[in-house]
């Protein structure tokens, strides 16, 4: 089996070469028979898949002085989805004989199709699946060149080596061009290093997507990093959470990350703060509200002072909170969220701007309007589809449920999409305004597409680039929620925490489910064509 993950700037290619040949059928020696009558086969009788080389219509150059400099989220994205491959290959009863799927094609097979190519763009938002079989002409695993390595061993590999010509005229390519599918440099992407090393960003979880998000934004180039996390690192952590060892077992997560931050980067000004974040439907004892109530006092500071929030957190619920937060003081918020084997990234709208020219207290509080202060319809936020109040999802959990259960390359796939994602937020020329781009739309920015939400699934091999509006009977960043938050500040929020069913008959959620149960649709049975023309 052999994986190949190869990046451009700001685009990549993963894909698993096709078996080796077979032998045709004839009355010769096994040995002469591996030399000299291979077939275009595969010991299956499958038309073999090809290599990375099989799409060159060049020989080999020394290309090492083309440094390829790829953006830092990639190369995570790039790591899970070869990962992935493999443990689906490996997993396929036919192995390294698999023929290639499709995406949007049904497959039988437990963890999903089993591409021959995927081929992505950061800037266009997109990911399709490719198939190709194996060339005659392949200056890696053609006949011809199996051929000569069984019959000269390691001298024809020196001679390849030596004579970069040597396999062009062995395999009978004509020209000695670049191929253009190769990929390419292109111009570089228009970061603004200033913007991102003066970025101040809140990191709201450090577990498996935590580590992963914390270490692309430095490489990025932000330098100021504060992280939230009330949790301390156990053994089955360090095999999902990339940036603990051994040692920092029992220890506070929001301590280890540091010291393996600063090695990462000495310049890296990071924070941690072990605290945990109030969350709704987890009532509070009057003995424990006085420590609520300073969790929110600081988590309202932090969110104030930090320019972008990322909501990297295990549950539902515990998004709830800043994310109303952000919508209040207006802050970008990055949400990444995992299921088995789907993910989630996607950025925030703003929060709204005021129809009003009486008090700015007042109307701050009382005259909110749909739309953002640039005039446009506001993006959603995490919660915007939902129909009903975030609830305590941890307490009466199983044993397998008390942490998420994900593929091993999805963590790095989606942290990678949520750092490029800021990215491409902070250099935008509207910022938090900017509207969402969808797949497919061409962009003039050289920075390319900013979509609002990226879903993608493993199982299918798919990325949807997806735009939802703001609702307005969102339970976190609807009018009627900052109005009331804006009005009552932290006696709000605990009332919230304390009464599961506040939010939903605050919004109007309640009376939308009543008015579900009492629609009724009275179904026909058994009508002919003529009793249906008749009603």
């Amino acid at each position: 089996m052999a994986i190949t993950a190869a990046l451009g700037h700001d685009s990549y290619l993963v894909m698993r070469h096709g078996a080796g040949p077979g032998t045709r059928s004839g009355n010769m020696d096994d040995v002469i028979a591996q030399i000299q009558n291979l077939s275009t086969e595969d010991a299956l009788g499958r038309q073999r898949l090809g290599c990375c080389f099989c799409n060159d219509t060049a020989s080999l150059f020394n290309s090492i002085s083309d440094e390829t400099v790829a953006l830092p989220g990639l190369t995570s994205i790039v790591s899970g989805k070869a990962v992935e491959l493999f443990a689906r290959m490996l997993h396929h009863p036919e192995g390294i004989h698999a023929p290639g799927d499709m995406a949007g094609m049904d497959t039988e097979h437990q963890l999903g199709l089993l591409p021959h190519q995927m081929r992505g763009s950061l800037p266009r938002c997109d990911l399709s699946t490719v198939i190709s079989n194996s060339s005659n002409d392949c200056t890696a695993c053609s006949n011809i060149v199996l051929s000569e390595y069984r019959r000269e061993g390691l001298n024809f590999v020196m001679q390849a080596i030596n004579q970069p010509t040597y396999l062009k005229d062995l395999t009978g390519i004509s020209n000695l061009i670049k191929s253009d599918t190769c990929l390419k440099l292109p111009a570089s992407f228009p970061v603004n290093s200033g913007k991102l090393s003066s970025a101040r960003c809140l990191l709201l979880g450090a577990g498996t997507l935590g580590c992963d998000v914390a270490r692309i934004l430095m490489d990025y180039g932000v330098r100021t990093l504060t992280i939230v996390d009330s949790g301390c690192v156990v053994v089955s952590n360090l095999a999902r959470q990339s940036l603990y060892t051994t040692k920092d077992r029992k220890t506070p997560k929001a301590t280890a990350i540091l010291e393996h931050l600063k090695e990462r980067c000495s310049s890296v000004e990071v924070e941690g703060i072990q605290m945990e974040i109030p969350m709704p439907g987890h009532p509070v004892s009057s003995k424990e509200a006085a420590g609520v109530l300073k969790a929110c006092e600081r988590l309202q500071e932090l969110v104030a002072t930090h320019d972008a929030v990322f909501l990297l957190t295990d549950t539902r619920e515990s998004r709830w909170l800043p994310t109303l937060l952000c919508a209040n003081e207006n802050k970008i918020a990055i949400t990444a969220a995992l299921g088995y084997d789907s993910y989630l990234a996607m950025r925030h709208g703003a929060g709204p701007g005021t129809n009003s020219e009486g008090s700015d207290m007042v109307a701050a509080m009382n005259k909110l309007s749909a739309e953002d202060v640039l005039g446009r319809q506001r993006l959603g936020c995490y919660f915007c589809n939902d129909v009903i109040a975030p609830v305590d999802s941890v307490s009466n959990r199983t044993l397998d449920q008390q942490c998420t259960v994900t593929r091993p390359g999805l963590a790095s796939i989606a942290s990678g999409h949520a750092a490029d994602l800021f990215t491409r937020l902070l250099n935008h020329p509207d910022g938090i305004h900017a509207p969402g781009d969808i797949a497919g739309k061409s962009s003039e920015r050289p920075s390319g597409l900013l979509p609002h939400q990226m879903r993608g699934s493993l199982s299918q091999y798919s990325l949807l680039t997806l735009v939802g509006y703001s609702s307005s009977s969102c339970i976190a960043c609807s009018n009627a929620v900052l109005r009331e938050y804006r009005s009552r500040g932290l006696d709000f929020v605990m009332q919230v925490i304390n009464e599961p069913t506040y939010l939903e008959d605050l919004t109007g959620l309640t009376e939308l489910m009543k008015s579900a149960d009492y629609s009724r649709v009275e179904w026909v049975d058994e009508v002919d064509d003529e009793e249906f023309a008749d009603m």
